[in-house]
């Protein structure tokens, strides 16, 4: 295991500063996803680590010692890729043996970790097949097995799911998460998705341009966004973000909105609209709603709650609570309040 701690660290590809003065703590033992939209510079952290894309500036401490400058063979890291990188003539076990002869690991070792690690990943029966007559799930499995026999410090993950379909995202997602808990080694996952992110990180470092935008828990960014981009790259649909005087806004999620011919009591937000569209997505629906003033809102709502149909005029509320307020930099100034601003929520459309 390993804790590995960025100091400072930028990088740039010529003239262009990717990224700048960044500080960051990876926790030893921990499941860190980073997590941003394409070009936002996770990748490049993530290389980094590696040794395969060295920083420009600062230092990379993993365990104390500094990497900065050290060459990948060197570091004690095994790295899984979006495209499994496996050899198509070698069966799996050749596969997964590959980096145990290169680094001249006895041939009794080797079989060893092999058998055990192919078993962890569930890849015992297929080790004398080929790649090509496995599925996508499988091939990424050997590509864990190839990794886990090293027995890193830490191991990277750069969006290892993406080329799965759905449903196979969704089980490997799981496969990861207990694997992770089984081998207690440091996971570095980067992706673009905020649901990898949301439901298999311990920690989330959420990134926009090269920055670091809120580090903490998925419960933590959820609840408490640090600011705008947050509150709406996290949760889908994004956070509805609405205008106040002065420069605040302030922020309702979808699934906190209620909607209801009639006005409830004990809302702080409430305002007339036009159901525009109506989802059925299994368990719930998914509404867009035209307000009064023009602007839309997306409401999300369990089916045996507020079921109301397409086209319906109705009203649009919120209690206190789950009202986030933003000031003009877009920075979260809390929720629930302060009561001046709560009276320009509710002072609307009345």
């Amino acid at each position: 295991m390993a804790e590995i701690v960025f100091e400072k660290v930028g990088k740039s590809f010529g003239s262009t500063k990717v990224i700048e003065n960044l500080d960051l703590t990876i926790e030893d033992g921990k499941f860190t996803v980073l997590v941003g939209s394409s070009g936002c510079g996770k990748t490049t952290l993530l290389r980094m680590i590696a040794g395969i894309g060295p920083a420009t500036s600062g230092r990379i401490l993993m365990d104390g010692k500094d990497i900065t400058h050290q060459p990948p063979e060197k570091r004690d890291i095994a790295m899984v890729f979006q495209n499994y990188a496996i050899y198509p003539t070698m069966s799996v076990r050749e596969n997964i043996e590959f980096g145990l002869k290169n680094k001249k690991v006895p041939k009794e070792e080797r079989d060893r970790r092999i058998a055990e690690y192919a078993e962890i990943v569930g890849m015992t029966p297929y080790l004398d097949r080929k790649p090509s007559d496995l599925s996508g799930g499988q091939r990424q499995r050997i590509a864990l097995a190839r990794a886990m026999v090293k027995k890193p410090s830490v191991f990277l993950m750069d969006e290892p799911l993406s080329n799965l379909d759905a449903k196979l995202r969704a089980a490997m997602r799981v496969e990861l998460i207990e694997l992770q808990r089984r081998l207690g080694t440091t996971f570095v996952y980067v992706t673009h998705d905020q649901i990898e992110a949301m439901s298999m990180a311990d920690t989330i470092v959420l990134m926009e341009k090269g920055q670091i935008q809120q580090i903490g828990s998925p419960e933590e960014i959820y609840h408490e966004p640090a600011n705008i981009f947050s509150a709406q790259f996290i949760g889908t649909p994004p956070m509805n973000v609405l205008d106040l005087d002065g420069g605040v806004r302030f922020g309702v999620r979808p699934e906190s909105i209620r909607m209801s011919a009639e006005r409830m009591d004990g809302m702080a937000l409430y305002r007339r609209g036009h159901v525009i569209t109506r989802e059925m997505l299994g368990a719930e629906l998914q509404y867009k709603v035209r307000l009064s003033d023009g602007k839309t809102l997306m409401v999300r709502s369990e089916n045996d709650r507020d079921d109301v149909e397409e086209s319906a005029d109705v009203w649009v509320m919120a209690p206190a609570r789950h009202l986030h307020f933003f000031d003009a930099d877009g920075r979260h100034i809390g929720h629930g309040g302060p009561e001046d601003l709560l009276k320009k929520v509710g002072g609307i459309n009345e």
